[in-house]
């Protein structure tokens, strides 16, 4: 009989292809893992893993077996979380995912307010892109991540927090910092400054400046730069390499900003913040708990839904 313990061992394997990591990943020795896999195999009369491989990969028949463990381990997680949600408990280990566009903005909203209040969970926090949360919240490596959405994702529940509008940043002294708004055929004249490949905001603001599919047009001097950070953006901004879009948090509440934020004509373009999670996931008590502390913790504005927004698609 194959043991949940073995299962985590070859899930490991799979997701980092490696021996070493995945020991290290699961606190154990690399012998130890090891042996437990080898013992899986000649359980299941199968090999799972193509050792000579580098890096190491399942398998055509590990593939599946991967695929129904990450299953079972998820499901196997749960049973704790029933437990804990008949008592109506708000404890325990939280692993909550939070993409680099909100995180520097909202976590010190709420953070401190949220551990204060739940002094028995034990929050960990990892900055990361949509795309890996959605794939760890799959697979039962993430328990909730705070994202832009809607996503359409299969099998991934999304509970909306607050809309938060988009706004124009232009340097000091620009044809767009004199404006009291910005409409689409202003933006049409401008540099824009967008983040790379993989953020969601990159595909939001290329809806909103009108760019197809987020792709650079050949001779469009609009979109010479791509940066990683929204941070870097704007100073690049400040320096008077062009303009960028920014959401409502990142309008200078926790940063210090030099240029000119200046909202968009109505429709204001803007993007839903939601709090999302595997159908499976039972700490129900929890996710309240949390939506309600970010909600609490948000500005004002940001409590209220305005008639004037207009949601852009983050896919």
């Amino acid at each position: 009989m194959v043991t949940l313990t073995q299962l985590e061992y070859i899930v490991a394997v799979a997701r980092t292809g490696n021996f070493r990591q995945a020991a290290k990943a699961c606190f154990v020795t690399q012998p130890t893992l090891s042996m437990q896999i080898q013992k899986a195999e000649e359980e299941l009369g199968v090999v799972l893993f193509d050792r000579s491989a580098q890096p190491i990969r399942p398998t055509p028949i590990g593939a599946r077996v991967v695929e129904q463990a990450s299953v079972v381990l998820r499901h196997a997680a749960q049973i704790g979380a029933i437990v804990d949600e008949t008592k109506l408990s708000v404890a325990g280990d939280v692993r909550l995912g939070v993409i680099p566009t909100l995180a520097p903005y909202v976590l010190p909203l709420f953070l401190r307010r949220f551990c204060d209040a739940y002094p028995d969970v034990r929050l960990e926090v990892d900055e990361t892109k949509t795309d890996d949360i959605v794939v760890a919240l799959r697979e039962g490596r993430m328990d909730i991540g705070l994202l832009a959405t809607p996503l359409g994702e299969p099998r991934i529940e999304e509970h909306a927090i607050f809309v938060e509008p988009f706004y124009v940043y232009a340097a000091e002294g620009s044809a767009l910092a004199g404006l009291a708004e910005v409409s689409d055929a202003d933006l049409k004249r401008e540099r824009v400054l967008l983040l790379t490949e993989g953020h969601c905001l990159r595909a939001q603001v290329a809806r909103v400046c009108g760019l197809r599919d987020g792709r650079r047009a050949r001779g469009d001097a609009r979109f010479e730069f791509e940066g990683g950070s929204l941070e870097t953006l704007c100073r690049l901004v400040e320096q008077g390499l062009g303009c960028t879009v920014i959401p409502h948090l990142a309008r200078g509440s926790h940063v210090t900003r030099r240029g000119r934020v200046v909202p968009f004509s109505a429709p204001r373009p803007s993007r839903e913040v939601s709090l999302c999670v595997h159908e499976s996931f039972a700490r129900r008590a929890l996710l309240d708990a949390l939506a309600r502390t970010i909600r609490a913790s948000l500005p004002s504005e940001l409590r209220r839904r305005g008639a004037e927004l207009h949601t852009v698609p983050v896919r």
